[in-house]
């Protein structure tokens, strides 16, 4: 695989993981505490439709879910505060992470998180799965909602590791907000698909390959998993893989 720069090497120095649909299924939580908070509101949504809204910063659900624009803080506040009566404590680990993690750091390859979830439940998170010793950063949204997207997430794990190198880092996530972050940061992007998002989904987002399982995170990206697209077949305006239909498509989005 060749991304703007050059080869990408086979195996990566540093690999940031998301943690909702990456390392753990924490869904049971997450719905609950959505459906308490839109209960609460005396709104309703189905589950179908908030299975879909697991990844994204809250904010940005909530308004997915018609929520005004001014009560966001509120609502947001409110929802974590289900969240921390009884939704972290409802999650696991998915299999084959917690072997997969300690391979990756018995080879020496650095971890850390990135997560839309706030930073202290994470922490919690992973250390009750007994996985949060493998990690040396560990970045979520911020208390004060000042930090909530995953590109602003993912800047503070990388600015911990004063990294000035970005070739042999990898972001590992299963939706398309962990791609488009890892693109601008100009990192790998590693496309989850035991997670919550869809292959057609993370390949639209310019993933650089996709793997099954955690275990193939451990092989070399050229023999396993599903290559995608390299970084510069991905147009700069969309956001989308340049194929033959994309210009009418770009075009018709007005983008082209």
């Amino acid at each position: 695989m060749v991304g703007k720069d050059g080869p990408v090497r086979s195996r990566p120095s540093h690999v940031i993981f998301d943690l909702d649909g990456t390392l753990a299924d924490s869904s049971p939580g997450i719905l609950w505490s959505f459906h308490a908070t839109l209960e609460a509101l005396g709104h309703s949504a189905d589950e179908t439709t908030l299975r879909r809204l697991i990844g994204p910063p809250l904010g940005e659900s909530f308004r997915l879910l018609g929520i005004d624009e001014t009560r966001i803080d509120e609502v947001v506040a409110m929802y974590r505060g289900f969240y921390a009566e009884r939704g972290v404590h409802q999650t696991r680990l998915y299999d084959g992470v917690a072997t997969t993690l300690a391979a990756l750091s018995e080879e020496g390859v650095r971890l850390g998180v990135a997560t839309a979830k706030r930073v202290d439940f994470a922490r919690q998170m992973l250390n009750a799965l007994g996985v949060g010793e493998f990690f040396d950063e560990i970045s979520g949204a911020s208390l004060d909602l000042r930090v909530t997207s995953k590109f602003d997430v993912m800047a503070l794990v990388i600015d911990g590791w004063a990294l000035t190198q970005r070739r042999d880092v990898w972001m590992v996530g299963d939706r398309h907000f962990d791609m488009v972050a890892a693109r601008r940061h100009e990192v790998c992007a590693v496309g989850a698909l035991w997670g919550f998002g869809s292959p057609g989904e993370l390949r639209e987002a310019g993933a650089d390959w996709l793997v099954e399982r955690p275990r193939d995170l451990l092989e070399d990206p050229r023999d396993t998993g599903s290559p995608v697209c390299m970084l510069d077949e991905v147009c700069e305006k969309c956001g989308r893989i340049l194929d033959g239909a994309h210009a009418a498509s770009c075009a018709r989005r007005g983008e082209g």
